[in-house]
């Protein structure tokens, strides 16, 4: 007479560990933060928003403090505005087309649909910083409109440094990061304070 094996009730803790992303595709990483599974295109598309987000946004900045102090007695908002939106598309401009000739170089003259991809997230990522950055300055004037304009550039680049420096750091040494950030642009300022007074 065979033996019978009675089939056991499955538990419903079975499994849980087999799907490390979960059924809507959200992980933990070491330090037990949610992190968002992308696929590798995603990411790649991603990084191109943030880089040129970034790049836009420090190098305004610079323009912005290199900007001469403002007359009380004009009102240059639409020339200083014009300025600063005319060089962050300028800039943004540049980059799609070395972008471009490099893709072509590295691909035998073709430009590929992901390169197409990645400078449509690029203009994403830049066109918005170079709008954020003359808005201010439109609305405002020069003082204070500048100054606005610099807090938000520095808002989005210290966000975005908290944020990537949250992911491998504890809280207290991802908010010394974003300090020394602080600290570091503060200091751009106050020269170029110094400088005109």
């Amino acid at each position: 007479m065979s033996d019978v094996v009675t089939p056991q009730p499955s538990d419903p803790r079975d499994g849980l560990g087999s799907d490390p992303a979960g059924s809507d595709g959200v992980v933990e990483d070491g330090l037990h933060h949610p992190r968002r599974e992308y696929s590798a295109t995603e990411l790649h598309l991603l990084h191109e928003v943030t880089t040129m987000a970034l790049y836009l946004s420090l190098s305004l900045l610079a323009v912005l403090i290199a900007l001469p102090t403002a007359n009380p007695a004009e009102d240059n908002r639409f020339q200083e505005g014009l300025t600063v939106l005319i060089t962050g598309i300028g800039l943004l401009l540049a980059h799609h087309v070395a972008y471009r000739m490099s893709s072509r170089l590295v691909n035998q003259g073709l430009l590929t649909e992901s390169s197409r991809h990645a400078m449509k997230a690029q203009a994403l990522g830049g066109l918005p910083v170079a709008v954020l950055a003359s808005v201010p300055v439109f609305v405002l004037g020069e003082d204070p409109g500048e100054d606005v304009a610099i807090f938000l550039l520095l808002a989005l680049v210290l966000g975005v440094g908290y944020r990537s420096a949250r992911f491998s750091a504890r809280p207290i040494r991802a908010l010394a990061y974003t300090a020394l950030l602080v600290l570091v642009v503060a200091a751009v300022v106050v020269v170029k304070l110094l400088t005109h007074h």
